[in-house]
């Protein structure tokens, strides 16, 4: 199946769920290392932990990406930045409205970032049946080219990933590479297909391969993927 351009909305849609999917699970990681589930208080007992610096962290990892996602000249945005003196000390919340360029697109973002709030709120993370309950649209006529797509989820999952095993504050500073897989994953479903996919086996190459497509999908997802962590680490 080739799809060449992806629903901008459905773009941003993915990376806000992923980027909670993400910082969330590099909690859980640092603090629960040895739990695979966790209760429903545990991930209420996260959140609140994390308000005081949730919106700046959300805006922190997801800035550049959509600067990327919704500018064409980044010399440009510099300079522009430049001129409206934007610093350290920029309210998250004005940095979030240049990034996403119109206020339509902002409004999405904080409307999706509620939404995942609110899951957390009631005890879990947002699970892909739910996701695919009120998505955006996969196609539609303001649209992302798919290898950009990719390369914007993985960023955005690796670095909220490692943000939150950081934030944790613990001895472990690891990352977990199946945790990694699965929310790898989790993207690229969320991403390019219209329902969950299921799996039959436990041959990752072939999962992966599964939710990418296509060759030229894998090809992304993996160079991505590989970039990602060498910079992390």
């Amino acid at each position: 199946m080739k799809i060449s351009d992806i629903n901008r909305s459905r773009v941003v849609s993915v990376m806000v769920r992923g980027y909670f999917h993400s910082f969330f699970s590099g909690q859980a990681d640092a603090i629960f290392p040895q739990k695979s589930r966790l209760e429903a208080n545990v991930y209420k007992q996260l959140l609140v932990a994390s308000l005081d610096r949730l919106a700046t962290n959300f805006v922190s990892v997801l800035f550049p990406v959509l600067v990327r996602l919704n500018y064409s000249d980044i010399d440009a945005v510099t300079e522009d930045m430049r001129r409206r003196h934007f610093s350290e000390a920029t309210p998250s919340k004005l940095l979030l409205r240049y990034a996403c360029k119109t206020k339509e697109l902002y409004e999405f973002v904080t409307s999706e970032y509620q939404k995942q709030v609110y899951e957390l709120l009631n005890g879990h993370l947002q699970s892909i049946e739910d996701f695919f309950v009120d998505c955006p649209t996969l196609l539609a006529e303001d649209s992302i080219a798919v290898p950009l797509a990719i390369r914007s989820i993985v960023r955005v999952q690796m670095q909220a990933y490692a943000l939150g095993v950081t934030q944790a504050q613990t001895e472990i500073n690891n990352l977990r590479q199946t945790t990694i897989y699965r929310l790898m994953l989790s993207g690229m479903v969320t991403l390019l297909h219209e329902t969950p996919v299921s799996f039959s086996g436990d041959n990752l190459e072939m999962m992966f391969r599964q939710v990418s497509l296509n060759s030229d999908n894998f090809e992304s997802l993996m160079n991505e993927m590989s970039q990602a962590y060498e910079d992390l680490v």
